[in-house]
């Protein structure tokens, strides 16, 4: 979308990547912030450990496919196109020809089945090794073939692939897998994205420079800059000063730039369901009583109206599409008195000993800070006292994936499909196997996580995901608040950049080679 039509985009950050010249000449540069936005993968350039980044994955690999820009529909990227057998048991995939790598090698079915093995390879701990759980074997059935054999139908493997870079079999596979996760091979990587790798200085930016030869056409930028902020307020600094042309924004300085309108806003649903969430392992949130007492106890409509400025609307369930969200359930409107109640008939006072809950965030903007203090006060208004923890987003996960941790305030991305949730509630996939980092059991949504995932038929699997709402509405494994807005901000010289709402900031196609800078 260009420059002129952005403040009709709807957008949401988590991962910065903008535009350059069209017509300019190959010293053009567009200047990005690495996105220092919640779930970012600041400073993390392996994409066989990434979680989020995928935007700026994208830009040097490629993926066998990518949503649109409204993330309503898969498309191909390296995958030209792929279809079920009858049983939905085989999938083939078809590639584009003529896609080389960055040092001229061409990209075959081979380099898809090699990167496919890795992540299912345990030596690997990939957290997208759930996503390929029914995968028996990859074939490469001729040099554009990919032959994927399951075990159990799984309608959901193109979502899967559009969070997976595709790597250069000839370059990496002599490599031990464990070393392909810790050593520093991506330092000068070899992809096949519209960009190529040039130059990496640690805490600083990375550089890319044009890849003349990507498939789709050269780009025209002759470079990419992504330069690391360590937080948003020097970002948002840099942007106004004309030094980037993109960062991700928080709410205090869109406010701020309304006044001088120093850089153009992009707003918009981040479909990034921001929740309370529990080390479900701890004793104290066994009685399901206790969780609906807290949920009960956050006025959720005043945060919106008065903290957010009602950049958000509440969340009721641990999927935020509206298809999933039945008309029905409980929204758990503000009631203090009984919450009270209930925790007096949990016997709250008894189990938590009167020692305060750690409440542990990566959020560290200030709006965030304000909603950490109102909720910490909402909750003490009816006997749960909690004290806030503030990290970098490195510590949080690893604080929660060693599972040592009490509460935290988080998001969860929902993305345009709820499979993207199967590793995040399933109870196989507890750190490190998958990102269940809340330790959520519940037997009964293990059985439809895999009916979602097995099922073709869209009203059957659209039921099952309204049910895993239901449960996780009722149960309350981590008590949902709201998805908020996120802003984009974009110098006044950028045109023709894509850029919209994406959890893990990507998984969709912003046609990179296309953007400019008049």
């Amino acid at each position: 979308m260009h420059r002129k039509s952005m403040k009709l985009l709807s957008v949401a950050a988590l991962v910065a990547a903008c535009a350059v010249p069209l017509g300019a000449s190959a010293q053009a540069t567009f200047v990005a912030a690495f996105d220092v936005g919640p779930g970012g993968n600041a400073q993390k350039f392996n994409p066989l450990i990434a979680s989020a980044g995928f935007s700026f994955y994208n830009k040097y690999f490629s993926t066998l496919t990518l949503y649109d820009v409204g993330l309503q529909k898969i498309s191909g990227d390296l995958a030209e196109r792929w279809t079920y057998s009858a049983d939905n048991k085989t999938l083939t995939i078809k590639l584009r020809k003529g896609v080389k790598w960055h040092d001229g090698k061409t990209l075959s079915a081979r380099d898809v089945k090699f990167t496919l093995d890795l992540i299912k390879n345990p030596d690997m701990a990939s957290v997208f090794a759930g996503r390929l759980e029914e995968v028996v074997e990859v074939k490469a059935a001729d040099e554009q073939t990919v032959v994927i054999s399951l075990k159990a139908p799984d309608v959901s493997l193109p979502d899967a692939f559009t969070n997976v870079m595709i790597l250069p079999e000839h370059l990496l596979a002599k490599m031990p897998v464990k070393e392909l996760r810790s050593s520093d091979w991506w330092k000068a990587p070899v992809g096949s994205g519209p960009f190529k790798w040039s130059k990496y200085l640690p805490d600083q930016y990375v550089e890319l420079t044009a890849n003349k030869d990507f498939y789709r056409g050269a780009p025209k930028l002759g470079k990419l800059i992504n330069r690391y902020f360590k937080d948003v307020s020097s970002a948002a600094i840099a942007l106004q000063a004309g030094e980037i042309h993109h960062t991700y924004l928080t709410l205090d300085q869109v406010k701020e730039n309304q006044n001088s309108q120093a850089f153009d806003v992009v707003a918009g649903p981040s479909h990034v369901l921001n929740y309370l969430g529990f080390n479900n392992n701890d004793p104290r949130f066994k009685d399901v009583r206790v969780r609906q007492a807290m949920l009960l106890a956050i006025d959720r409509r005043s945060i919106i109206k008065n903290i957010y400025g009602g950049n958000a609307h509440p969340g009721y369930c641990m999927l935020s599409l509206a298809k999933y969200v039945p008309f029905d359930i409980n929204k758990y409107d503000n009631n203090a008195a009984k919450a009270k109640a209930l925790l007096d008939e949990a016997g709250w006072e008894k189990i938590s000993k009167g020692e305060p809950l750690e409440l542990l965030t990566y959020y560290n903007d200030q709006v965030s800070k304000d909603v950490v203090a109102t909720v910490q006060s909402m909750l003490a208004a009816v006997g749960v006292q909690v004290k806030p923890r503030f990290v970098d987003a490195p510590t949080y996960g690893q604080t929660v994936d060693a599972g040592k941790f009490t509460m935290v305030f988080a998001g969860q991305g929902n993305g345009p499909d709820p499979s993207v949730l199967n590793t995040v509630l399933d109870s196989a996939y507890a750190p490190p196997k998958g990102l269940n980092r809340m330790r959520v059991n519940i037997p009964e949504l293990d059985k439809l996580i895999n009916t979602g995932q097995q099922e073709a038929d869209e009203d059957k699997r659209t039921e099952a995901y309204r049910q895993i709402c239901r449960i996780t509405n009722t149960q309350l494994p981590v008590l949902p608040l709201w998805v908020a807005n996120r802003f984009g901000g974009f110098g006044k010289n950028v045109q023709d950049v894509v850029w919209t709402p994406a959890p893990g900031g990507g998984r969709y196609q912003d046609y990179p080679e296309k953007w400019s800078l008049r």
